[in-house]
């Protein structure tokens, strides 16, 4: 059999980043939880109400304007039908990773990544559960991968980078997340420390890297400066709030996560593990993979011997990590760090086999090639797990618990009535209610209660004296604590549960994920009990 050609191979990893997403998306139909707070104000920005979550209050609720305004040009598009705005959507989203796809592999073919090398880049990042999911559920994935890898590669040309291109890329990610300055530094620190020898002198270089960021900036500026004007402050409302609740970061955490990553006690190993893995329901195998492909996207660049584009791009993994690992790692920040985490992890197998090649150790090169298989197979053994888990996630969960409960606020609450809730997305938007969520995306009364002192549930909502609240069994304070006095004051109008839907599944990896929003119970305000206002 003739060995296939690389411009066939590049052809065909294309095709699959763009089939395999829309596959998942048609046999899963998943749509997350936050698509549903951002289309509330992409609807809003349509139907003349401002670019708000509420209207008459200017907050910016979304952190993504490009994952805000895309979505709000499908809903225009589709004639405001909710189910084709958000097929184009994932449309786009597929098509974005097909050209992510492209530029890693006309990149990977001109720094002579071998077969085995392709085999692990395109297997771990493109099969991907995370990545593939993200791009298809209406968050903003498939834009941040594709300005990633954009801007990998064209570090990475030959001839040396082009400002233009340096600066679109750059620009692109910020539009896409204001906080994607971090991923951009980590991908560009590098090549500004220890430029590569190439056709263009390493000034030249440097040169082109800063026009490309001046650019980059001045791409971003308009946006920055509307929104200082609309919102009263360029930065998102989300971030102002996730931040009341984020633990401090000290100088301790710095100096001990390279050791806590290497012993496998960081979230680094989370870039090629399903969405929220910890809440068990998986096994361990995965785990496994995914602590020996972290600590070797991590560390490589420690190895002399790797070549150059390899030791950049693990080194600008071991620089995010001290990002991704010291925050609340959500997953669908993960993406394009497991894309640069797989870059890595491909240079370095690639490397070690060609090496093993010389020395006529073909024994080496079997179980590299066995270890690759391996790694492959667990990458799309989840892949394919995930997708069955996001498919009853969405026909049990979504359609049987949180949609049903905004729906049916939508159609007894009175206009004034306020919620209390922690998963906003759904109840949120299918409700239509003023919103007082925890930590407060879409609320400032939540996120002053929380500056004042209120550190729970129990305290917000006594401050604030919500309507309605919407609350999994467990958020209830213990009867018998204090702070379980509030609910003195509501009465219980409605349980919903598919807890024995989901019992009735007999294989669902992630079932512990599942379960945690399978049951919700809605109380109501009583109209004679009224509390006093909290202090």
């Amino acid at each position: 059999m003739a060995p296939m050609l690389p411009a066939r191979r590049q052809w065909i990893v294309v095709a699959l980043a763009i089939l395999v997403p829309l596959a998942f998306a048609g046999f899963t139909d998943h749509a997350w939880e936050d698509y549903y707070i951002t289309l509330r104000s992409s609807r809003n920005l349509l139907a003349g109400h401002g670019f708000v979550y509420n209207p008459g209050e200017r907050l910016q609720t979304y952190t993504s304007p490009l994952g805000a305004l895309v979505p709000a040009a499908c809903l225009a598009a589709a004639g405001g039908r909710e189910a084709a705005a958000l097929w184009l959507y994932r449309i786009l989203g597929a098509g974005l990773l097909g050209a992510a796809a492209w530029l890693a592999a006309r990149r990977a073919a001109t720094l002579r990544l071998g077969g085995l090398g392709w085999a692990v880049l395109f297997g771990l990042a493109f099969a991907d559960a995370k990545l593939v999911d993200f791009s298809i559920n209406g968050q903003e994935a498939a834009l941040l991968v594709f300005f990633t890898v954009w801007l990998w590669s064209e570090l990475e040309a030959p001839a040396g980078p082009a400002a233009g291109r340096i600066g679109a890329a750059c620009g692109g990610l910020m539009w896409t997340r204001p906080d994607a300055f971090l991923l951009g530094a980590a991908i560009l620190l590098p090549h500004l420390l220890a430029p590569r020898a190439a056709a263009a002198p390493a000034t030249g270089r440097r040169t082109a890297l800063w026009r490309g960021l001046l650019l980059g900036g001045a791409i971003y500026l308009p946006w920055f400066a509307w929104a200082w004007w609309y919102y009263g402050t360029p930065i998102p409302h989300t971030i102002i709030a996730k931040a009341q609740i984020t633990p401090p970061v000290h100088v301790g955490d710095f100096l001990l996560l390279p050791w806590r990553t290497l012993t496998g006690r960081s979230m680094l190993m989370d870039l090629f593990l399903p969405t929220y893995w910890v809440y068990g329901s998986w096994p361990s195998l995965p785990a496994f993979c995914g602590y020996a492909l972290s600590v070797v996207a991590a560390f490589a660049w420690l190895v002399p011997a790797l070549p150059p584009a390899g030791r950049r791009v693990s080194l600008a993994v071991f620089l995010g990590m001290f990002y991704v690992c010291l925050i609340v790692l959500q997953p669908w920040y993960a993406p394009p760090w497991t894309v640069l985490a797989a870059l890595a992890v491909a240079f370095a197998v690639d490397a070690a086999a060609a090496r093993a090649r010389a020395a006529g150790r073909t024994r080496v090169v079997a179980v590299l090639r066995g270890l690759v298989a391996a790694a492959v197979a667990v990458q799309a053994c989840v892949l394919v797990a995930s997708a069955w888990e996001m498919r009853v996630q969405q026909r049990v969960v979504e359609a049987g618990v949180r949609q049903p409960i905004g729906d049916w606020l939508h159609a007894h609450a009175r206009p004034g009535d306020t919620v209390f809730l922690e998963p906003l997305g759904y109840i949120g938007y299918f409700s239509g209610l003023k919103t007082y969520d925890y930590p407060g995306l879409s609320s400032p009364e939540v996120v002053a209660a929380i500056r004042a002192g209120a550190g729970g549930f129990s305290a917000v909502i006594a401050r604030l004296q919500p309507t309605w609240l919407v609350l999994r069994p467990f958020e209830i304070a213990d009867p018998g604590r204090p702070e379980a006095a509030v609910y003195r004051h509501y009465e219980l109008v409605g349980t919903w549960s598919v807890r024995p839907q989901l019992d009735a599944v007999r294989f669902l990896p992630g079932r512990g994920w599942l379960e945690h929003d399978a049951e919700f119970l809605l109380f109501r305000q009583k109209p004679a009990a009224r509390p006093p206002a909290a202090p």
